[in-house]
């Protein structure tokens, strides 16, 4: 017994220690961006302002996944120094994520890597992971569909789909400070629960890792937004969580597929919800931008007229954001609570069924009004230009 003590207490002790030195690299690392940003501002800094996606006001540098990256490197670094059995499969983990985030930094810095190249990038990301990890799905728990995943090059391809699905979804929610950040740490967070309930401590610390190097990103980040993940930061914290949850189920036969998806689902939901609006109800198309996604009504119905037109916009994103994590932490929860049951897929089910529910009443009970014009008579026009 106190063996057994020694060897938890250790665990513990090693997992805390990698978690300091991720989340210092990823803050020295983007503190080190911000007080540069000078030197390589030209390339580095989003300067555009009046788009229909963009909230800020003076141009920030949108390299933060530089110093996301890096910091899941030292935890790769230090893993390798205590001789932890997760550094192998962290660095196997990175180094498989190299495309999906190159493309993402690339575009970055010159603004030219269509969309087509970076969905091919994450497809590439995603079938190294499959190949050099076996992370690869095989079942998700839907009669007949699990008939086809059997066969590996429908399971290969669904895996590649699934998780360029959510490096995707992951960009498409990283509108203000802390949102897609904060959402994946808490995404990672759950799964870490479930992974410490299922006895896996090396998807344990792989989560963690990933929390860290968000949480270090988020201390230049939120709320005062001295510099933004971009496009790569938000691909590689999407491909991050998109693996650990493929991981996760590829490694525990035993756990339900809905019970990972209720805890990973806003992003998911969003980006579903956000194709369902543009190419069949609006008929816009599924690539085009616009400024009613789910969280600009927040920022605008709730959090603009909350705290008025004078108030910092650093106020108004930390309140978006803040008000939005409620989604991800709920779904964690939830998820948490339905893996320990013996009946997880039908409470995983009912946990989807409430979220949707919840998040179309709280969809329509923003978008209605603006429909109708009430808010715009309410903002004022530098609020309706930055927001």
């Amino acid at each position: 017994m106190t063996l057994n003590l020694r060897i938890e207490h250790g665990m513990v002790s090693n997992i805390g220690w990698v978690f300091l030195s991720v989340s210092t690299v990823a803050f020295l690392a983007c503190a080190f961006l911000v007080l540069t940003q000078q030197w390589h501002g030209a390339h580095s800094l989003d300067k555009e302002l009046k788009g229909a996606q963009k909230f800020h006001e003076v141009p920030v540098p949108r390299v933060g996944g530089v110093g996301v990256a890096l910091g899941l490197g030292a935890g790769v670094l230090v893993g390798f120094m205590i001789q932890s059995r997760t550094h192998p499969t962290a660095f196997n983990l990175l180094l498989a994520s190299l495309p999906v985030f190159g493309a993402g930094i690339i575009e970055d810095l010159t603004k030219n890597v269509s969309a087509r190249r970076r969905l091919a990038a994450s497809f590439l990301s995603a079938g190294i992971a499959a190949y050099t990890l076996g992370a690869q799905l095989s079942r998700i728990d839907v009669p007949l569909l699990d008939n086809l995943l059997t066969l590996a090059p429908v399971g290969f391809l669904f895996t590649c789909f699934a998780v360029a699905g959510m490096t995707n979804a992951v960009n498409i929610i990283d509108g203000f400070n802390g949102l897609a950040s904060g959402t994946v740490a808490l995404m990672l967070g759950g799964m870490a629960g479930i992974a410490w309930h299922l006895g896996d401590i090396v998807l344990v610390k792989l989560c963690l890792w990933g929390v860290a190097a968000l949480v270090g990103f988020m201390l230049m980040n939120f709320p005062f937004g001295k510099i933004f993940m971009g496009d790569g930061g938000a691909y590689l914290a999407g491909f991050w969580v998109a693996e650990c949850a493929i991981l996760l189920l590829s490694r525990h036969p035993e756990l339900s597929t809905w019970t990972v998806l209720l805890c990973v689902l806003y992003p998911v939901w969003e980006t579903l919800f956000s194709i369902w609006r543009k190419s069949i109800h609006r008929k816009t198309g599924a690539g085009k931008p616009d400024r009613v996604h789910f969280h600009m009504l927040v920022y605008r119905r709730v959090a603009c007229l909350k705290l008025g037109r004078a108030a910092p916009q650093w106020r108004k994103h930390a309140l978006t954001s803040a008000m939005i994590w409620s989604l991800p932490c709920a779904c964690a929860v939830a998820a948490n609570i339905a893996a320990r049951s013996a009946e997880a897929t039908l409470l995983s089910i009912a946990g989807v069924a409430v979220f949707g529910a919840f998040y179309g009443a709280w969809y329509r009970s923003m978008a209605a009004p603006t429909s109708r014009g009430h808010v715009s008579a309410k903002l004022s026009r530098k609020q309706r230009t930055v927001g």
